[in-house]
């Protein structure tokens, strides 16, 4: 029984240790692979979830966010808040066309692996809707939310 105790111990111990060195890690390699691209980032705030560690930041005087992929490092993403106007001309008319009664509330633009991709997020008051649009001015929904 002593030596089923020790054992349980021992690989409580061992897993656990082996969790705290992969976090303190992968914060590690995050916070040196944002150190390397954006050596100039200003009042930078750091949020941890599950899937991705996100740095909320100032670069050239806008604000920006940065995803990473906690378990190597690696840059998952990048966004930044962007005027609505700015977005594919189409997709402008398209949304002022096909949503009419709804109020955009956020557009930002989003850089990963997938490419260049836009968000905007609209509101009627009952209802909120979260459109993509690709950078050649595609729209779909993306999510529908009732508030």
């Amino acid at each position: 029984m002593k030596k089923l105790f020790i054992a349980a111990l021992i690989v409580v111990v061992t897993g656990t240790s082996a969790f705290a060195i992969d976090k303190s890690t992968a914060n590690f390699k995050v916070k040196n692979s944002f150190d390397a691209q954006f050596s100039s980032a200003e009042n930078v705030n750091w949020t941890a979830k599950e899937n991705y560690i996100k740095a909320s930041f100032t670069l050239g005087g806008e604000q920006v966010e940065a995803f990473y992929n906690p378990a190597d490092g690696e840059l998952i993403g990048i966004s930044r808040k962007l005027e609505f106007n700015k977005l594919p001309l189409n997709a402008v008319q398209k949304i002022k066309k096909d949503y009419a009664a709804y109020k955009v509330t956020d557009s930002i633009e989003f850089d990963g692996d997938n490419g260049k991709a836009y968000y905007v997020s609209l509101e009627d008051g009952a209802r909120k809707k979260i459109l993509l649009v690709s950078l050649y001015g595609n729209v779909s929904v993306y999510k529908e939310v009732r508030k």
